[in-house]
């Protein structure tokens, strides 16, 4: 296949390679591991190809690892997370502050993280 035609098939090859956690960003987000297992965030849109919001992406990725999130479900739950408080503030022309703005009312829906 042409590259991009099979994003799943090219993040597992990529991260195959690379022997890392791959992520490819979209309208659904796919995330590989060198190991092959894949998982995909159906909550982004296109809105999220802002300025900063990949920054945004990667600090949550990152507070979840530093929380002891295992890297793969890091990555897969920080593009959700981040796709669903893209989701809330589209309405007033999205940008990066606006994914940090609406994180607060994500994680308050996520019940099931509560001990």
């Amino acid at each position: 296949h042409a590259p991009g035609d099979d994003r799943i098939a090219d993040a597992r090859a990529l991260a195959a390679e690379s022997g890392a956690i791959v992520l490819l960003k979209g309208r659904s987000t796919v995330v590989a591991a060198p190991d092959g297992d894949v998982l995909v965030s159906i909550a982004g849109d296109q809105r999220l190809a802002t300025a900063g919001t990949g920054d945004v992406l990667a600090g949550i990725i990152g507070a979840l690892l530093a929380c002891g999130v295992e890297p793969l479900r890091a990555a897969a739950g920080g593009a959700f997370l981040h796709g669903r408080a893209g989701a809330l503030g589209w309405r007033r022309g999205l940008v990066a502050g606006d994914v940090i703005a609406h994180l607060p009312a994500v994680l308050d829906d996520l019940t099931f993280l509560r001990p």
